[in-house]
């Protein structure tokens, strides 16, 4: 299982929270995972978000089995 912040544009998450990057895509977490896993959820968690400087990103699970 992965739980991380979906693809977003807040350059200022980098400076606040350490990010080293802003978010996953999900389509290419998808097509990466379906190349090991042959069972592959990839879902926004609706209404359950990150946030910082008043804004706030998606986040996103995961599911990967073998």
């Amino acid at each position: 299982m992965i739980i991380d912040l979906s693809a977003h544009t807040f350059t200022e998450f980098k400076e606040e929270m350490g990010d080293l990057h802003l978010g996953f895509d999900l389509d290419l977490i998808r097509k990466a995972a379906k190349k090991v896993f042959s069972r592959v959820t990839v879902e926004r968690l609706r209404g359950i978000c990150c946030s910082s400087s008043g804004r706030s990103a998606e986040l996103f699970v995961a599911l990967l089995k073998p």
